[in-house]
């Protein structure tokens, strides 16, 4: 599943991605588009606290970043 959260700011986007995981089943994967600075650093570690695993993190050429993530 692709989430495209760009314009969105930290905490904010760490709620919304939390709400996606809660309605995932064990295994799948989330993709998402961020592009708020602070959220870069934050989000895959608040995600990882929260018991999920980030699979990767690139910086996008649009300037954004995609993150994945093992529910």
């Amino acid at each position: 599943m692709l989430k495209d959260f760009r314009g969105i700011k930290c905490p904010v986007n760490f709620a919304k991605t939390k709400l996606v995981l809660a309605g995932m089943k064990k295994g799948e994967i989330l993709e998402l588009l961020i592009d708020d600075g602070s959220a870069i650093q934050n989000l895959p570690r608040s995600v990882e606290n929260e018991g999920h695993r980030v699979l990767s993190e690139s910086e996008e050429e649009s300037g954004g970043w995609k993150i994945v993530i093992e529910k």
